[in-house]
């Protein structure tokens, strides 16, 4: 019997959900360390991001026999990121809403995020935040996995 084709949607979906937890656990550190309120530390959680739709490009090539379309890829950049930022949007609005209110005031007191910032325009936020870096970043590794070999072709 032959192997199944590998749905590009479902690795996404699965390390969306991997680069998720990474970016919750990397708050709680944070939290825990009492970084929270430094908001450009935030920004070193795109490291999982970069990481998670690499490693999901390279899974999916190599389930479906190294093949890779290219819009694909793109999907698969943007799948993963929108899953992994509605994960943590979804943890901050419970975080903000059971464990720590102030949390909120602070984001909006920096000048990162509008004045009075609500917890609906945080939630939207984090997801437009999170997933157009998703598009970027599959763009950019498609460069490299679009060939059928991963390596670089010699000028003939």
């Amino acid at each position: 019997m032959a192997p199944a084709k590998v749905s590009f949607q479902n690795i996404a979906i699965k390390y969306g959900l991997l680069v998720g937890v990474a970016h919750i656990l990397y708050f709680l550190l944070m939290r825990l360390l009492n970084l929270t309120q430094v908001i450009e530390l935030s920004y070193l959680s795109g490291i999982f991001l970069i990481i998670g739709i690499v490693v999901a490009l390279s899974k999916y090539k190599s389930l479906n026999r190294r093949a890779l379309r290219y819009f694909d890829g793109l999907g698969i950049g943007v799948i993963t990121a929108f899953v992994s930022s509605l994960i943590l949007a979804v943890f901050l609005v419970i975080y903000v809403t059971v464990f720590d209110r102030t949390y909120l005031e602070s984001l909006s007191a920096s000048g990162f995020f509008p004045e009075g910032l609500s917890v609906l325009t945080m939630f939207w936020v984090t997801i437009g935040h999170g997933t157009w870096p998703g598009f970027i970043i599959g763009f950019i590794a498609m460069q490299w996995f679009k060939q059928p070999d991963h390596t670089m072709q010699e000028n003939v």
